[in-house]
């Protein structure tokens, strides 16, 4: 029967009894699904390995070359402008730290990094590469997601061109322009393992690693912010380096040049000692003159060197390492959660269906 309201309108009502009492009788399938459910949970939870994430947080070191003026800084601060982002003229930002970490290269001077484990009650001594290439546990339906695009990797393979100008090292008798299958996995692995965000206002750094080993894990993560370090370090005393090498070269030829001059003044004075020619003199003043031009020369070039040495000590950036990473206890996915989240969508399917079904039966 049809009910309309004051202005005509049908009004709609809903009998939520009528739905709770298509649940109630339908709890017996409800369960099933719900146990179906927890059951595939349980496979899911014990073909998936656990993973462990430790955690290193960081605070580089900013170096400023502002040109604002001190008031204007403070009004600047009271906006909300961060006055040292706009300062900054090196490209090695602390907002490109996570960029670096990213990248190809930055893994593959990882790839030796030493790590011990047990497995199967044998301890193990090998590097990053070994470990995760031939110790790290796939999920079985990783096979079966990924057999379509593996077939399609054979078969492009088989049928592709070689490229020489790409071909690996002693191949194309070039240098190497492109890795191996296998180490070119690796690195994508640790992309996915490793993540690293920067806080923008403290530009504070957080790098996790997560790995199937807890202990692993942690050296990653803290090999990671030492890589990055020296990698920034390199990067800032670039050019501080190449100006101690060019002083270092030019200070011994400054040095020598001088010990020579010296050397010719002192057997020039040694042969004419006594001589009273003024051509004689002249020489003498001549020589002496020059060997104290060379020294001058010479202590103006060790200065120098110092005050380049010392550069590269000023220019090297700090990262201080606020919270080393330790071996987490516990790991993901908890086996008893993901189990009990499969048997709760598994009971609200199980109710789908019942509401479904029993509104069919009505109907007939």
């Amino acid at each position: 029967m049809k009910e309309y309201d004051e202005r005509g309108e049908q009004v709609i009502y809903i009998d939520l009894k009528a739905y709770f009492l298509r649940v109630v009788r339908s709890w017996k399938s409800i369960l099933v699904w719900a146990l179906c459910g927890g059951v595939l949970g349980v496979a899911i939870g014990l073909s998936q390995p656990k993973k462990f994430t430790a955690t290193t947080v960081v605070a580089p070191e900013i170096t400023t070359r502002s040109s604002l003026g001190g008031s204007l800084s403070s009004l600047a601060s009271l906006a909300g402008v961060n006055v040292n982002s706009l300062a900054l003229t090196d490209a090695m930002h602390p907002d490109m730290y996570p960029v670096v970490i990213n990248s190809t290269d930055f893994y593959l001077g990882l790839l030796d990094m030493p790590v011990s484990f047990v497995h199967a009650g044998t301890p193990v001594h090998t590097d990053l590469y070994d470990y995760v290439a031939n110790y790290t546990k796939i999920p079985w339906y990783s096979y079966v997601l990924g057999f379509p695009r593996r077939v399609i990797e054979v078969v492009k393979d088989r049928f592709a061109k070689k490229d020489l100008s790409l071909a690996p090292e002693g191949e194309g008798g070039g240098p190497s322009l492109m890795l191996d299958k296998k180490k070119e996995q690796v690195v994508k692995f640790l992309r996915r393992s490793v993540k690293a965000t920067v806080e923008k206002r403290t530009y504070v750094l957080s790098v996790q690693a997560t790995l199937q080993n807890r202990v692993i894990a942690a050296q990653l993560a803290n090999a990671v912010v030492d890589h990055l370090q020296q990698f920034v370090i390199d990067y800032r005393t670039e050019k501080a380096k190449a100006n101690v090498e060019y002083f270092e070269k030019l200070y011994e030829e400054t040095h020598e040049e001088y010990l020579t001059a010296q050397r010719t003044y002192a057997r020039y004075a040694d042969t004419h000692q006594g001589s009273l020619t003024r051509s004689s003199q002249v020489q003498q003043q001549h020589l002496q003159n020059e060997a104290q031009l060379k020294y001058q020369m010479y202590y103006s070039t060790a200065q120098n060197l110092l005050t380049a040495r010392a550069k590269v000590q000023q220019e090297a950036p700090v990262l201080v390492v606020i919270q080393h990473a330790l071996a987490p206890h516990n790991g993901k996915p908890s086996k008893v959660k993901l189990a009990m989240v499969w048997m709760v969508l598994a009971a609200l399917a199980g109710i789908c269906v019942a509401l479904i079904r029993g509104k069919e039966t009505e109907a007939a």
